[in-house]
């Protein structure tokens, strides 16, 4: 049966449209291709996810694995320097300092390979730092492979974070969610993930939280689940600030006890202070162009 010229003429321009949109997505996004990541090193499926280390001697990346074979970028470590950060939205995440700081006591939800971690404990020496991570695996890789081990001021629980923050703590300056089981297109099949976005999850998180302390959460821009995720925060924060990562398909989301706001220029004069303090940290003045308009 011979086509309509014109049904054809539709479908080569949608063909070509979904091949355009991936050649700009893909390089841009926090999927990646196995080859840019090196040799692979390890591979397993741990009761949670399925895992992936590639690098070399230098540098070291921890992969999660889609039940599709997509392999998503949990964390990188450049093991010459484990203090500098390494993925772009882990940089983003410390816009949280324009609205706390000193930050004396942190929480990182999520281990990955230890990158923040070891950010923290390389460029705030003076600040404790606790993960919790719920894969064992995940927590003994990070040793084996990116030598993320605890030592004093660095703190790291092989637990799920609920009955963790169940618990009563001294409270925390900053609370970084930076968790992932298994991608799938809108998260993993069991809901672990989602349920960390929950506003009676959220809600826990702010109450183990200094009276002035902040929440910083890593999104994904595609996930449908996104918008529901920025508005349970708003119900739960006084305040949140959204910045988007340049060049991905991540957002952040920066949400605190107070309702105090800033203006664009009064973080770049922040921005300007921190960089001060913290030289060999992070570029500071390049965060705050990520910052969105607040409603």
């Amino acid at each position: 049966m011979k086509r309509n010229p014109v049904y054809q003429l539709i479908s080569l321009t949608c063909l070509l449209g979904a091949v355009c949109i991936a050649i700009w997505y893909i390089p841009n996004s926090t999927f990646i291709p196995r080859a840019s990541k090196g040799p692979l090193l390890h591979e397993e499926t741990s009761d949670f996810s399925k895992i992936r280390v590639r690098g070399d001697e230098k540098k070291r990346h921890l992969l999660f694995v889609s039940d599709a074979g997509v392999e998503q970028l949990q964390s990188t470590i450049d093991l010459e320097n484990p203090g500098d950060l390494q993925v772009a939205y882990t940089k983003t995440l410390f816009a949280s300092l324009f609205f706390k700081n000193p930050q004396k006591r942190m929480l990182v939800i999520g281990l990955g390979g230890g990158g923040m971690i070891r950010f923290i404990d390389e460029n705030f020496p003076d600040t404790t730092v606790e993960a919790v991570e719920i894969d064992p695996a995940v927590v003994r890789l990070a040793a084996e492979y990116f030598e993320t081990k605890p030592k004093p001021g660095v703190v790291i629980h092989t637990e799920d974070a609920f009955e963790f923050l169940a618990r009563s703590h001294e409270p925390f300056d900053a609370i970084y969610l930076d968790a992932f089981l298994r991608p799938s297109v809108d998260g993993d099949p069991e809901g672990k993930t989602a349920r960390l976005k929950t506003e009676e999850f959220l809600a826990t998180m702010r109450d183990q939280l200094s009276p002035d302390g902040i929440l910083a959460c890593n999104l994904i821009l595609w996930r449908s689940t996104t918008s529901g995720d920025l508005a349970s925060l708003r119900k739960v924060f006084p305040s949140v600030v959204e910045f988007r990562v340049p060049g991905t398909g991540n957002l952040v989301a920066i949400a605190s006890r107070t309702k105090e706001k800033f203006t664009r220029e009064e973080l770049a004069t922040r921005a300007a202070e921190l960089e001060s303090l913290y030289p060999d940290a992070l570029p500071f003045a390049e965060l705050v162009k990520a910052m969105k308009a607040t409603p």
